[in-house]
This record gives C-alpha cells, structure tokens and sequence, in this order.
C-alpha cells in the first residue's frame, strides 16, 4: 500500500507538473506487443503471475509480463510505435504495463507505461502526438518522456543523449523534485540537480544506444555486384554476357 500510494503521489506530480509533457492517456484502441529482437547472455521472463520462463529472440511479450536479465546479459525489445527500442543491460528487471495506442488517421496516439524494479535501461522513443503518454517508473519516481535518447536506472539516475524528459524523484524524507532534463544532461537524485553529463559517461551511453538502433548486431556490408552489359556480336549475332 505504501509502495502503491507513493506512485499515485509521483504520477499526480508530473500530470500537474510536466504539463504539454504528459497530456493525456489512451482512452481506447489497440493493445500493443514488446517483441524480443536480440539477446545477449540469458534472459527471463515472466507473464502477468506466471512462472520465470527462459526468454528467446522473437518472443511477444504482452502487457503485464516482466522481464529480467542475468549477469553480463543483455536484451533488446522493439515496441514499434509504443517506442520503439528500450534495451535492458545485465541485472535488469523490468515490468512492461501499457503498451497502448490508437491511429486517429492523422496521429498514433500511444500511452507506454515501463516499471523499472532494478538495473538499468536505455531507450529510443521517438517524437510522439501531443496527447500520447510515455512513462517509465523506477521505485522513488517517474520520468515523462517525449521523443528522447535515454538512459535510466532504478536508482532514478536519468541521463539524456537527445531529446528531453522530466523526471519526478520522491527523496527518503517525502520531498518531491521535478526537473526537466535536455539533450547532454543528467539528472543525479541524491543531488536533487540536473547538471551537463560528463564526457566519460557520454562516451559509455552514446555508443550503448546506437548499438540498440541496429539491435547488437553488425551493420551488414551490402556488396554490390559490377553491372551486366550484353555484347552482341557483328559476325554471328549471337549475344553473350560479361561483367564490366
């Protein structure tokens, strides 16, 4: 109850406080899917008061299903237009609550709720409508995201590559902070502070999110063969084929 009442006081402060951040909710239309892309080490998960279950590349994940990750084990999930791309790194459990959206036939309106419970997540989440909601949860706050590169632990450390979010931190003594954290920034919850994120730290998230853009695989070389050209001979007018 106690765990209950302070997200419902967390999430009454950022619909009030982040304002054209976070609109409104879906009211209707499609349930969407996380699926597995890729999985690095090994992973489980577990359906809404289910049995931990190995996970595997391709797997759909409903809404209410967690997923957590081992030591040295990473998983990518693709959310299509509830995302599209949150990685979970080693030691992870993450919750996956909505996954809702609604085509109007001008915008997809989506509301994506995450509940990180441990480790640490990194996300791509691009530009949404006005009115779509993108929430992720750690155990002492919330962050409202809107069309940002992120990386987020459940200690609610928030780092920002792209884009912005507004965080919404509960310290031990009951005082809510909210902050809006850009592009470069970072905010650090035992500071109460968003301050520019240092160079170091930079050149750890940026890479980590670029290699979730394309899933932990390498870029295919695409090899491009030399073109056809026909040659018709002048004496048997015969043809033949040759590479130039």
């Amino acid at each position: 109850m106690k765990q209950r009442g302070l997200f419902s006081m967390v999430t009454a402060c950022v619909v009030a406080l982040v304002g054209a951040f976070v609109v409104s909710s879906v009211q209707a239309g499609e349930a969407g899917k996380a699926v597995v892309r890729s999985i690095r080490g090994s992973a489980q998960y577990a359906a809404e008061g289910g049995l931990w279950l190995p996970l595997k590349v391709g797997q759909v994940l409903n809404p209410g299903s967690t997923v957590r990750t081992a030591n040295d084990s990473q998983v990518d999930l693709f959310m299509d237009q509830n995302g599209p791309i949150v990685r979970l790194v080693e030691n992870t459990t993450l919750g996956i609550e909505k996954l809702n959206f609604e085509a109007t036939g001008i915008d997809t309106i989506i509301e994506t709720q995450l509940d990180l419970k441990s480790g640490r997540i990194v996300g791509i989440v691009t530009k949404m409508a006005a009115t779509s909601k993108y929430e992720i949860k750690t155990p002492n706050g919330v962050a409202g995201i809107r069309g940002t590169e992120f990386d987020i632990s459940a200690t609610s450390v928030v780092r920002v590559v792209s884009g912005s979010l507004v965080v919404v931190y509960v310290k031990s003594d009951g005082t809510v902070v909210t902050r809006v954290v850009n592009a470069g920034e970072m905010f650090v919850p035992a500071e109460g502070e968003v301050k520019p994120m240092p160079p170091d730290q930079r050149a750890q998230v940026v890479p980590e999110i670029n290699d979730a853009r394309f899933g932990g695989a390498p870029v295919a070389i695409l090899k491009v063969e030399e073109p056809i050209r026909i040659f018709v001979s002048p004496l048997t007018g015969e043809n033949s084929s040759i590479r130039q």
